[in-house]
């Protein structure tokens, strides 16, 4: 039986009958079980709460314990090369559904940063050279928010991407047809607390890059005092070597805007449950961030490493720059979805084997015993 006729069954079902099948998910087909979470979804129904009272009607034996703990570790024996494959595998299929959903905020972005450039150096034109530059601090701190602001604006497009990105792959999970328009438009249905998760993360995240710059500075001070001069080369590698672990443990926190759109989490409880549904995944993290970073710098920057290629007597129109531009947004847009993809995958099955099985197992348990009785 198709998805659409398991929904038609189940949306003529009371709350105490979809209780029911739940408590035998194990026991119903895929389709089934898809259209069985979209309705409970619809209903705001929590298996938990449903789980708990029936707990009271009967003994949880410790050999129910073994069989929910041997479930619970077979879910999370899932490799970290297993779990990129079904993130790639997931983008791919919904290829365009993901394109639409992160190309607007990739187009803000890059309007954000190349209109705060052009800004900063604008005033910079009119700036003296040398040590005379620090006696024009109104012209500096414009410089400086200038590129602040863009980064916010920047930031703030991509969480609202984000956002939308969870909606739409938990649609998909549960056998819906999401669009992109559709997945946009219902952030807005928590639009305070996401602002207020969105903020705290960006301040979060200024935390994380002040703190490795300061461990460069360190770390540089020291070579100068050992009398070393570091090559170019040898600076990028310090540099980025202590800017990748800050970030790492600042992704321990992302999945708190999931947290906050699909399950409604206060801003507080957001980042505690990320936090535990992050834990012991470094490598997960470590591969999405790299893929995401990496990827994303390669895409954005690819169009103009072939464009130096060009000799610098060739004839070039005027408009030539902006399809650099336009280039380097298409690659962004097709590569960055991926980690987006991710983490919203991650916290769905985090979310999975922290909550539901051990309360769906539980009850059918209990309610397999009361009928073997």
């Amino acid at each position: 039986m198709p998805i659409p006729d398991f929904v038609k069954v189940y949306e003529a079902k009371s709350d105490e009958e979809l209780m029911q099948f739940a408590a035998a998910r194990e026991q119903l087909t895929y389709e089934a079980r898809l259209a069985l979470q979209s309705e409970l979804s619809r209903r705001q129904i929590s298996i938990a709460e449903h789980s708990a009272s029936s707990q009271n009607d009967g003994k949880w034996h410790d050999s129910d314990r073994v069989i929910v703990s041997e479930r619970l570790q077979q879910g999370e024996r899932q490799g970290v090369g297993d779990f990129v494959a079904e993130v790639l595998r997931t983008y791919h299929t919904h290829f365009w559904l993901f394109l639409k959903i992160t190309a607007p905020a990739v187009i803000i972005s890059t309007i954000a940063i190349i209109t705060s450039r052009n800004e900063g150096r604008e005033i910079a034109r009119h700036l003296p050279r040398g040590f005379e530059l620090l006696a024009h601090r109104t012209e500096i701190f414009e410089m400086w928010l200038a590129n602040f602001s863009a980064w916010l604006v920047s930031w703030m497009a991509f969480s609202f991407a984000f956002g939308a990105v969870c909606i739409a792959l938990e649609e998909t999970e549960a056998g819906l047809t999401p669009t992109a328009w559709h997945s946009l438009r219902n952030v807005r249905e928590r639009l305070g607390s996401f602002l207020r998760i969105s903020l705290l993360l960006f301040v979060l995240l200024l935390v994380a890059e002040a703190a490795s710059m300061l461990l460069g500075t360190g770390v540089f001070w020291i070579l100068h005092q050992l009398q070393v001069r570091p090559s170019r080369l040898a600076i990028l590698v310090v540099s980025y070597a202590l800017v990748g672990p800050a970030l790492l443990v600042f992704s321990r926190f992302a999945l708190a805007i999931p947290a906050v759109i699909l399950d409604d989490c206060r801003v507080g409880q957001a980042m505690f449950r990320s936090d535990k549904l992050t834990e012991g995944k470094w490598l997960t993290l470590a591969a999405l961030l790299a893929k995401s970073i990496i990827g994303g710098y390669v895409a954005a920057m690819c169009p103009f490493w072939l464009a130096s290629f060009i000799r610098i007597t060739a004839p070039l129109p005027s408009w030539f720059p902006w399809i650099l531009t336009i280039a380097s947004i298409i690659g962004v847009t097709v590569v960055e979805p991926t980690m987006f993809v991710g983490f919203a995958l991650l916290y769905l099955k985090m979310s999975a084997l922290n909550s539901a099985p051990i309360e769906v197992l539980t009850s059918q348990l209990l309610h397999n015993r009361h009928y073997a009785q």
